[in-house]
């Protein structure tokens, strides 16, 4: 069957040239303004590429095409994790599935910084001080010497390691199973009650599954010293909300950069918000002007190995 790849008007505006380059009998059918494409098109599709500039409002109609399009073989997220339903559904139809780990992970990992700076530094009391031109003396605590556990070694939990030691910090890499060929002291999840306990922060760069789900539990969270800062850029399903909540509103952690959480949008009634000790992203800790390009460059690497029937990179099992 001919190739035919359904992305959005923008990607193909940019890299049309490009794409008839790496597949020059390739089809296209394009997301234009008016997110609808005809039944016609929707069977012709066998690739799709959420390429993104679909993010976070044109997310929706495009899910919608993918799922309709009955002849899909190959489906390529421009994000590091793809679980869900969605995800779920394509795969249990016999659809590829790949992703765009590290495409995001240097921007991820300044963001983890920005929180932990952030929170040290006391940056919401500065910027208060600022607004009510304040000239105010601060006492601030430093990164260097602290331990940290990084839990997840993937691209982005391997650049969150670089940083912690360039900045002089003691990072310990918490991951499912110890290889031997890690740069730093390696320990499992299985002793995360023991580690949170022994590090001074602890950050969260799990991917998702049915055995990290839940897994920060507020046993965990009771274990963390109460000068621990705590930094989820993962999913918030990772992590107990309710029981992190009451540690952060009763000081009894010092305090939390959250990107990531239970519910999102994070509602507005959520106390978390009003919390003098957290800093808070709308789940987009990887958003940067280079990580387009960087998926961009991942999806062109897998076509040429789809088209080439060999096996491409970051495939979820089916």
């Amino acid at each position: 069957m001919k190739p035919v790849l359904f992305c959005t008007d923008h990607f193909i505006d940019e890299y049309r040239q490009r794409l008839t380059a790496a597949a020059p009998n390739i089809d296209v059918v394009a997301l234009g303004a008016a997110d609808e494409i005809s039944p016609d098109d929707l069977a012709r599709v066998t690739i799709a590429f959420m390429s993104k500039d679909t993010w976070p409002k044109r997310a929706q109609p495009f899910l919608a095409v993918v799922e309709s399009a009955s002849h899909l073989d190959w489906f390529h997220i421009f994000s590091a994790g793809a679980e869900g339903p969605v995800f779920d559904r394509l795969r249990e139809r016999g659809v590829r599935v790949t992703r765009s780990a590290g495409a995001s992970a240097h921007a991820i990992a300044e963001s983890v910084f920005m929180f932990l700076y952030g929170l040290s530094r006391d940056v919401r009391g500065i910027a208060s001080a600022q607004t009510e031109h304040r000239f105010e003396w601060h006492e601030w605590s430093e990164l260097e010497g602290r331990t940290i556990a990084v839990l997840g070694y993937g691209p982005i939990g391997q650049r969150i390691t670089q940083l912690a030691l360039a900045y002089g910090m003691r990072p310990t890499i918490v991951r499912q199973n110890v290889r031997g060929d890690e740069p730093c002291p390696t320990r499992t999840l299985a002793e995360l009650e023991d580690i949170a306990a022994q590090h001074d922060v602890m950050v969260v760069a799990l991917p998702i599954t049915d055995e990290t789900q839940g897994v920060i539990s507020r046993r965990v969270i009771d274990r963390m010293p109460a000068h621990a800062l705590f930094v989820n850029v993962a999913r918030g399903a990772l992590v107990d909300q309710a029981a992190l909540t009451e540690a952060l509103a009763t000081g009894r952690i010092a305090g939390a950069g959250l990107d990531v959480f239970a519910t999102e949008p994070l509602p507005t009634t959520d106390p978390l918000w009003d919390l003098p000790n957290v800093l808070i992203t709308p789940h987009n800790a990887g958003s940067n002007r280079g990580g387009p390009k960087a998926v961009v460059e991942i999806f062109f690497a897998n076509l040429a190995l789809y088209l080439a029937d060999k096996p491409m990179r970051h495939e979820l099992p089916r």
